[in-house]
């Protein structure tokens, strides 16, 4: 396969495109947000980097609300970001 023919997805905190296996998908569930390990989860999901810095641009933006379709308290921000570094680990 080709690079040019593999998944792309936008990172909608830093707005950068990039291949989908260096992207982490987030899904809102009841609420809450959720990091969808396996990319497979049904529902609405955005797609960004586990960074801090596209985390909290993401949110300023208000991209939960518009690409997640939801009301995410501020709160979820701290959590999001430790289940990113869960994640990672």
């Amino acid at each position: 396969m080709h690079a040019l023919s593999r998944p792309v997805r936008t990172c909608l905190g830093c707005r950068e495109r990039d291949m989908r296996a260096a992207l982490t998908r987030v899904i809102a569930r009841d609420g809450r947000l959720e990091v969808d390990i396996a990319k497979r989860a049904p529902g609405r999901g955005a797609w960004m980097h586990a960074r801090a810095t596209c985390i909290e641009a993401f949110a300023r933006r208000g991209g939960f609300v518009r690409a997640l379709r939801c009301v995410i308290p501020k709160s979820e921000r701290a959590v999001l970001r430790a289940r990113f570094s869960e994640v990672q680990v």
